[in-house]
């Protein structure tokens, strides 16, 4: 190939010295040396050209975790911010009870000694007053008693008299000792027998005046007693039925004070932690809503009930004027005291992501920049958060619009390091 191109050029520059000999112009020979160069620049190979040295990347700055706003786009999506306040009010944890009967001042009544009942002067439900009759019993046994105890005050008044003489005819010297001691010996004996025959009675439920009137009682009077009522109240159970025969093992009726009652809450298992013996309880009633009273929690319960999965909650209650019914509905909130260190958020700040709780919070100074950071809720009520941890008062953090934030931060995520959240 390339002898060829040597053959080319000197065929061409014989050609060219035979033009310019003949030639006789200088125009003639101008031209001919411009062909030439022509002819030369065309033969000669193409240089290559250098690129410019290319210019170094610049070197990439690591996301710090933060999500920036201008001030247009902040305005645009709806951002507001708000300052981090300590709690300074109590929690109302809200919850739902019922109202009830105090057991422990229910009255029982009973019989004392196995009888028949011949009357029922009560029914369920009825309102009795302090020695009201309740029901009239029939007792063979009750008869012996009260017969026994006429004879023993019969005895015990016959050797009472008889020391009385005695004790004149031994002063006297008209009886030796031995027969005045042995009177006395007597007197004491049967006076304490009729101690025990008159105790009997009142173990049996007799009053003094019930007892003293026995002496005058005879016939069916012997076995008759009237079961009056130890207290006013409300006849809140009955169980006997008339002309039935009963025992000292079944409660006849029961009779439950009218002036107060017991107040049962119910605690759900995750709040159970919050509530302790003397704290406030505001309870309402959803039928009187006038009718509001604040109380003190005086007992909570060792179990939780496995069918509700609650912790019950009491406390009792004055009941003037008789309006409150024991079973009825009750609502209220458990006032819990706030906690050094705890803050308070509106609920909007607070974004949940895979059941961790977070907020965004103002970088220094700038009002365009917020860092996410998580935080432990203690309790959420109403539209507030009272936070446990993870906050400082006076601390910004972005209210409405902190959900637009969370996604930002999301989608820089992503992008940075390839992995979703």
């Amino acid at each position: 190939m390339k002898w060829k191109i040597v053959i080319s050029l000197l065929f061409v520059v014989g050609s060219v010295a035979a033009a310019v000999a003949v030639a006789s112009s200088s125009a003639a020979r101008s031209r001919a040396v411009e062909v030439m160069n022509s002819i030369r620049s065309s033969t000669r190979p193409p240089v290559a050209e250098i690129p410019p040295p290319p210019t170094p990347p610049k070197p990439r700055v690591p996301w710090n975790g933060e999500v920036e706003l201008d001030h247009e786009q902040a305005e645009a999506l709806g951002v507001t911010a708000v300052v981090v306040e300590p709690q300074t009010k109590p929690i109302r944890l809200e919850i739902n009870g019922t109202t009830a009967h105090d057991p422990s001042t229910i009255t029982q009544i009973r019989t004392r000694f196995s009888s028949l009942v011949k009357k029922v002067y009560v029914s369920l439900g009825e309102t009795v007053r302090k020695g009201d009759p309740l029901v009239e019993l029939y007792s063979v046994e009750l008869a012996e008693a009260k017969s026994v105890f006429e004879q023993r005050m019969a005895q015990w008044l016959h050797d009472e008299k008889q020391l009385a003489r005695h004790k004149m005819l031994f002063e006297q010297k008209a009886i030796s000792e031995q027969v005045y001691l042995d009177t006395v010996n007597d007197e004491q004996k049967s006076r304490l027998d009729y101690k025990l025959a008159r105790d009997k009675l009142s173990v049996y439920g007799l009053t003094d005046e019930e007892i003293h009137r026995v002496d005058n009682e005879e016939g069916e009077q012997l076995a008759s007693l009237v079961l009056r009522s130890p207290s006013d109240g409300l006849v809140i159970s009955r169980n006997v039925v008339q002309d039935n025969l009963y025992d000292i093992s079944t409660v006849l009726i029961g009779i439950a004070p009218r002036n107060h009652l017991w107040v049962k809450g119910y605690v759900y298992e995750s709040d159970q932690h919050r509530v302790a013996v003397g704290q406030t309880w505001d309870i309402s009633f959803p039928y009187i809503p006038d009718k509001v009273i604040q109380a003190k929690i005086e007992y909570i319960d060792a179990k939780i009930d496995p069918a509700t999965k609650t912790v019950q909650i009491r406390t009792s209650i004055p009941n003037p004027g008789d309006r409150l019914k024991a079973d009825m509905l009750v609502r209220g909130a458990v006032l819990i005291p706030p906690r050094e260190g705890r803050t308070v958020i509106p609920r909007n700040a607070m974004v949940l992501t895979d059941d961790d709780s977070y907020v965004f919070v103002r970088v220094g100074q700038s009002p365009d920049r917020y860092a996410r950071r998580q935080i432990e809720p203690a309790k959420e009520y109403h539209d507030r958060v009272i936070v446990q941890s993870g906050l400082e008062p006076g601390e910004v953090v972005a209210a409405r619009g902190s959900l637009i934030l969370s996604q930002m931060y999301e989608d820089r995520s992503m992008s940075e390091t390839g992995n979703p959240l």
